[in-house]
């Protein structure tokens, strides 16, 4: 019996994207299982996401962050299974049926731009990312090669979902640490990169860099060393402070 899928997919100002990446999906039988969560665009992304003939649209009235799409989507779905994708493009929807396999031999399940060759990325993003990455794997005994990748894929069953509270992009780390916690090793799979243009980039590279730092030596010392939850008290914390 095949699983039910979800394909969770944040979105911020992306009109130029939104049928391209439909078309690839629904090319793909999927279009029914989309969820598109727009962060307040300000663009026509909303009017374009309305018009697409499948899959479901949530909109956040405010600009929330990243963090904050993907919870969206986990709480509006009880699929089996869960995929979070980028919809610009830089990683191809072809890769989703490789990914749905995947799972039923590992629980969670990250697209590495680093596998398969040099990504086409400034040597400070491959800096930023390798630094990332590597520091979480040494703290977190994982093997993961791009942590901060724009595709990743669960079990949903497997993880406390409800226990995700961070609203920007440092969300990418509490979601990793939450699958440490569970006991889960990440399963990387090569995946082609194709970047957008550098003007386009959503994310402040080095700040964020050095916010992800902080974040994962933060729950390396509460989660690991103290041996406390990801979290203490019930509520989200919606402004992503330096503390965990």
């Amino acid at each position: 019996m095949s699983r039910s899928v979800a394909i969770i997919v944040p979105v911020f100002n992306e009109e130029s994207s939104i049928e391209p990446f439909y078309d690839r999906v629904d090319r793909l039988g999927f279009a029914e299982s989309l969820i598109f969560v727009d962060n307040a665009s300000t663009d026509g992304t909303i009017t374009r996401l309305e018009a697409l003939p499948k899959g479901k649209v949530i909109r956040h009235e405010r600009n929330r962050g990243y963090g904050a799409s993907v919870r969206s989507g986990f709480e509006a779905t009880d699929a089996e299974l869960l995929i979070v994708m980028d919809v610009d493009l830089e990683f191809p929807p072809e890769v989703i049926p490789e990914l749905i396999e995947g799972l039923e031999q590992h629980r969670v399940i990250y697209c590495s731009r680093f596998m398969a060759e040099t990504p086409n990325m400034s040597l400070v993003r491959r800096l930023g990312n390798r630094l990332v990455s590597q520091l979480f794997d040494l703290l977190f005994r994982q093997n993961t090669t791009d942590l901060c990748t724009g595709v990743k894929a669960l079990r949903a069953n497997a993880f406390p979902l409800s226990q995700l509270r961070f609203d920007g992009f440092e969300a990418a780390i509490e979601i990793a640490v939450m699958f440490v916690l569970a006991g889960a090793r990440i399963h990387d799979v090569p995946i082609t990169y194709t970047p957008r243009s550098r003007d386009r980039s959503k994310m402040r590279h080095v700040p964020e860099a050095l916010k992800f730092v902080r974040h994962i030596v933060g729950f390396w010392l509460r989660c690991i060393v103290l041996g406390r939850p990801l979290h203490s008290g019930p509520g989200r914390d919606r402004r992503s402070p330096s503390g965990v």
